[in-house]
């Protein structure tokens, strides 16, 4: 486990380690001024990554539910992600999300098979360090300015 001082240190020079997770995964270090393939929000998370990579492949949809994470319908993956543990909002460090997508361990990596591309990768990890963002709700007639 990487200690949170260490951590901090880590991100303020731009920089994450990870292996806060599962004991098996190993620490790594993220950095966070990488470039993003998409602009890191939910949306974009979900619809070009999760989605694609994770659910359409077979392992995280409703029936397959590997490792009880499900992916397959966006507002149900974000609440499992977040309550689920799977991501800790603001912590890059510690998300298992992130600890799957960057260890160089590939028994322990996901998605299973390839490695996701580093600019994609990246705009996870910048999601979940942004805070990890939620779907934003429409804003209806009675509600707009």
């Amino acid at each position: 486990m990487v200690p949170r001082l260490m951590a901090a240190a880590l991100a303020a020079l731009g920089a994450s380690a990870i292996g806060c997770g599962d004991p098996e995964l190993t620490c790594v270090t993220v950095d966070l001024t990488c470039a993003p393939l998409y602009a890191p929000t939910w949306a974009n998370v979900s619809a070009t990554t999760l989605g694609p990579k994770c659910a359409a492949s077979g392992c995280h949809t409703t029936a397959a539910a590997k490792g009880g994470l499900i992916l397959d319908d966006p507002a149900t993956a974000y609440e499992r992600l977040i309550n689920g543990g799977y991501v800790v909002a603001g912590d890059v460090a510690c998300s298992e999300l992130t600890e799957r997508i960057f260890t160089t361990e590939s028994s322990l990596r996901m998605p299973r098979g390839s490695r996701l591309s580093d600019a994609e990768a990246c705009a996870v990890a910048q999601w979940v360090a942004a805070g990890a963002p939620g779907p934003v709700a429409p804003v209806t007639a009675s509600e707009a300015p």
